[in-house]
């Protein structure tokens, strides 16, 4: 077999070529439009059998592991950037508007002036060489007044005393003194501070003189056509780069992006990502750069010298990604400092033996301020828990946050996070951060308790105007000890309890994958199916299980709205039927039956993307273990036995008895819709049933409140039908992968470089 020829790095690069430079040789791998340099006996994938002989040999390195967190990056970066990109131009297009609406106005006014100040001047300048001859004349020294050239404005309006005589100050001049911003200048979308567009895209016709004024300059450019657009600065910041793939992909299929700062405080690491970013030949976009993540985001946010004074161009960032090896919670703080108001955040933490798992809840709660919770819905907790200390974090400098997509994904979690300042919004923030009480030893079930209660008032000088309260919520209604099995409930969190997606930000970003470039994103099925199954989770189907269509996005220039900021989300966690079933003794249900049971009396049910086989839905947990009662009763009879006194599903199953042996009136119940009891019920963010006035309902003379009629009785009433045809999601033109399956054993993050 010959022996493959080397090239040059600066030559066109190709995947699996070898390049020599300075002495050393490199093979090319190709990802997205990307190429990086790696040596030739690097490994592209570990085994974990050969992991610890060749441990050694492991420096920076490519893994193809997270190919999908990367191209699920570029996809969400680009979605937000056309939009950050949009509303600034529709931020410059207004203010252009205004700046020539006012200059219009200035030229009507000299119009109906200029008759009359014509007089008045030359009687002035009569008047004024009289006065001046007079008294020159009295004291022998004759001062001449300034005659008009043929080159100045017609319309003089003032005299202004020099050192040599007296001198008239033109229209023009007076113009360019009180001249506003140049059109060519780009407007921050938030704050409205004006930064000079770049020279390199604007052609001015001619250079200025003191006699033109900018806005002159600008005025004459737009009527010969002779400015191109200016673009927009657009800044990506790849915090923790590494062998800088991210960045290159970046710049390589962002075609926005302006300036890609790829960092890293390994000198060997910035050697590999100068190498990769001219072999790529895009060294006027990337800079590699050599410094501690935390020192670089501070010294952004905080310049040294001031030297990023009021007339200086920003450098904070429009998109920060941090993407360390394990926890990013230590750089959270500096990145928010860094980025450009409404910049997107872009998270991702692996440590997930500390987020998802009841292992080490003091490091939980040191890294992310709250306490995990245990059972299957432990990934969906842990994200609500980093989506906390960002929001935290953010709050604590008048930030508010809005989580655009938050995925668990494999072993580890990423979120996209709009950042925006608000102080208005991070009011709001204790009545979207909630506590679970959770029964992990018990039957799974869990109570979710809010910290804070934000409510309307009517104001009460305008009555057409709403202001907002924000309170503490009222104490847990619920024991210690769960209220449908009996076992010791446990505290998790404090964690987030917000939406997790933006709709329209899913949609437009399903849109470009659906019309991607295939070789480009090589997982664009996995990305495709994941970007779906999120999206059930917000228009999580009632009736009839159908997504509405792609409306809200179907115009490109249509802006991702903002999230409602007093908005909670309904559906938090979610629960599999198999492990219902483990509690019960009985034979697992379908995910359909389930599904279809729930829908058949008027709650959501939908799957959650965390894990294969979910449910979640807005039912309470007494309702849920009513399906199951009622699943054991038609479907599955449980063996003599097989449940003894004292274990959880035998309380459960208990509790059926007693309602049957006190059964209350019945109520109306049936097809597609709640039960009265149920839909009568009120409850306030604490799960406390409210009466009309907003109290919390008292209980009668037995010590039974509302609450307990829809935990019981009316719970019985419900109509449960088992109705899979309706439990069943549409099924799609083609199948969508939505759950990864592991391709080998030990699936999990590479060895950390040596």
């Amino acid at each position: 077999m010959a022996e493959q020829t080397t090239i040059s790095i600066t030559a066109e690069p190709k995947a699996d070529q070898l390049v020599e430079h300075e002495g050393k040789t490199y093979r090319t791998i190709r990802e997205g439009r990307a190429y990086i340099l790696v040596p030739p006996k690097a490994r592209t994938e570990i085994d974990p059998k050969a992991a610890a002989k060749d441990s050694e040999n492991q420096t920076v390195f490519y893994n193809p592991i997270q190919q999908f967190n990367r191209d699920l990056s570029v996809l969400a970066i680009r979605t937000f950037g056309r939009d950050l990109c949009e509303r600034r131009r529709v931020r410059h297009d207004g203010s252009r508007e205004k700046r020539v609406e006012k200059r219009n106005v200035r030229k009507e006014k000299k119009k109906g002036k200029s008759a009359r100040g014509e007089a008045t001047a030359n009687e002035a300048v009569n008047g004024e060489a009289v006065g001046a001859a007079e008294v020159g004349a009295e004291k022998g020294t004759l001062k001449r007044a300034r005659v008009p050239d043929e080159g100045d404005d017609e319309s003089l309006v003032k005299l202004r005393k020099g050192t040599d005589g007296e001198r008239l100050v033109t229209e023009t001049e007076m113009e360019q003194a009180t001249d506003p911003v140049p059109e060519t200048m780009d407007v921050d979308e938030v704050s409205g501070n004006a930064a000079p567009a770049p020279s390199e895209t604007t052609v001015i016709p001619k250079p200025a003189t003191e006699a033109a004024s900018a806005s002159e300059l600008d005025a004459e450019a737009e009527t010969s056509g002779s400015v191109k657009e200016s673009k927009p600065p657009f800044r990506i910041l790849d915090a923790l780069s590494a062998t800088g793939l991210r960045a290159l992909r970046y710049a390589q299929e962002i075609p926005f992006a302006t300036a890609i700062m790829a960092n890293d405080m390994s000198r060997d690491a910035v050697r590999s990502i100068a190498l990769n970013v001219k072999h790529n030949g895009l060294e006027d976009k990337i800079t590699a750069h050599t410094s501690n993540a935390l020192a670089h985001m501070y010294s952004v946010a905080f310049p040294p010298n001031d030297s990023h004074g009021p007339d200086h161009i920003s450098h904070r960032y429009d998109v920060i990604d941090l993407d360390p090896y394990g926890t990013a919670s230590p750089f959270i703080d500096a990145a928010l400092h860094a980025l450009n108001d409404g910049g997107l955040l872009c998270v991702t933490c692996t440590d997930s033996a500390v987020f998802a798992s009841c292992g080490y809840p003091e490091k939980t709660f040191a890294l992310y301020g709250g306490l995990p919770i245990k059972g299957p819905h432990s990934h969906e907790g842990g994200l609500r828990l980093i989506l906390n200390s960002i929001a935290t974090s953010a709050a604590r400098h008048g930030l508010a946050i809005e989580p655009l997509l938050s995925l668990s994904i494999d072993f580890y979690i990423r979120v996209f996070v709009r950042v925006r300042k608000s102080p208005a919004d991070v009011k709001f923030l204790a009545g979207k951060t909630m506590i679970a009480y959770n029964c992990d030893a018990g039957c799974g079930s869990w109570t979710t308790q809010l910290l804070g209660r934000n409510h309307q008032a009517q104001s009460k000088t305008k009555t057409d105007t709403v202001n907002w309260n924000h309170g503490a919520a009222q104490a847990p209604s619920t024991d210690r000890h769960c209220e449908h099995c009996g076992y010791k409930t446990h505290i998790a969190g404090p964690m987030w309890a917000g939406p997790l997606h933006n709709a329209q930000f899913i949609e437009k970003m399903l849109e470009d994958v659906q019309t991607a470039d295939h070789e480009v994103y090589a997982t664009h099925a996995r990305v495709e199916g994941m970007l779906d199954t999120a999206l059930d989770e917000i228009y999580a189907p009632t009736f009839v299980p159908e997504k509405p269509p792609f409306t809200s996005s179907s115009n490109p220039d249509t802006l991702i709205s903002k999230s409602i900021p007093e908005q909670v989300d309904a559906t938090p966690f979610f629960f599999i039927p198999s492990a219902l079933s483990k509690v019960l003794h009985c034979v697992a249900p379908s995910e359909a039956a389930i599904k279809g049971a729930l829908r058949h009396m008027g709650y959501r049910a939908t799957r959650s993307h965390c894990k294969p086989g979910s449910v979640k839905t807005e039912a309470p947990w007494s309702v849920i273990w009513e399906v199951m009662r009622e699943w054991v009763r038609q479907r599955s009879p449980l063996k003599e036995g097989s449940l003894k006194e004292g274990m959880p599903g035998w309380k459960i199953m208990q509790a059926a008895r007693m309602v049957e042996e006190n059964a209350a009136e019945p109520v109306v119940s049936g097809a597609g819709a709640k039960s009265a009891a149920v839909v009568d019920t009120v409850t306030d963010a604490d799960g406390a049933a409210l009466e009309a006035d907003g109290t919390t309902a008292a209980a009668d003379a037995n010590g039974t409140t509302a609450t307990d009629l829809v935990n019981g009785a009316a719970a019985k009433a419900l109509k449960v039908v088992f109705d899979e045809a309706l439990g069943r999601d549409k099924p799609r033109k083609k199948r969508l992968v939505r759950y990864q399956q592991n391709p080998r054993e030990n699936w999990g993050p590479m060895a950390r470089a040596k």
